[in-house]
């Protein structure tokens, strides 16, 4: 069994818990060299492409520099990625959950990204609201699990639902929408209230399902 959940910092996520909206940002925002306390920016987002290499050369006015042969053991990567996107994102994180079983998704990184926790208790009609009001605004839009891969190792093309394997932690579920104009945009969601908690992120790993007997 699984929960989409959000987490984020309580003056954030209260606000749209009670205002009923999802915050999407631009996804060129998290692209940073500079990796970030909370895990958000990353230095491969956007990438389309990832390459290994087996040579490099170095080349200068008079001289050319084979790094494959400088480093006894060579690695190296090619990287190709969208320059002016127009997306923009909302990332939620998957939680995994057995019956009588504490969230096996639980980990304590997760605290770096905020202190609460709105957890989407209908996911089927969650994604009702979500689609019609994506459409309603006019745009495009992609949702679904992020992959995880190794930089180090693979070779070939990427989707913008793939990540280094480094924020694997994240359990990301993502959605794009576009075109956008790279502003932040507050998606109003009517009835999330219904379908979803707002609770503090402390109470995550206590979070449990049970099945009980229907009253005779």
């Amino acid at each position: 069994m699984f929960f989409l959940t959000k987490i984020q910092h309580a003056e954030y996520l209260d606000d749209m818990y009670e205002n009923e909206y999802l915050y999407f940002n631009s996804l060129e925002t998290f692209r940073q060299v500079q990796m970030n306390d909370d895990g958000r920016n990353d230095p491969r987002e956007l990438n389309l492409k990832n390459e290994q290499l087996t040579t490099l050369t170095i080349k200068t006015d008079n001289n050319e520099i084979p790094m494959h042969e400088v480093f006894k053991e060579f690695s190296g990567q090619f990287m190709e990625h969208i320059s002016e996107p127009k997306i923009n994102i909302c990332s939620l994180h998957w939680m995994d959950i057995e019956i009588d079983n504490p969230p096996s998704t639980f980990n304590n990184r997760l605290f770096s990204m905020g202190d609460k926790l709105l957890l989407i208790t209908n996911h089927i009609k969650f994604f009702e609201i979500l689609d019609k009001a994506i459409e309603k605004i006019g745009l495009q839009f992609s949702r679904r699990k992020t992959e995880y891969y190794d930089p180090k190792t693979y070779n070939g093309e990427l989707t913008l639902h793939q990540k280094d394997v480094k924020y694997q932690y994240q359990n990301e579920y993502r959605i794009l929408i576009g075109p956008t104009n790279n502003e932040p945009i507050k998606l109003k969601l009517p009835g999330l209230k219904k379908i979803s908690h707002n609770i503090n992120l402390l109470d995550y790993p206590e979070i449990r399902i049970k099945v009980t007997e229907p009253n005779k």
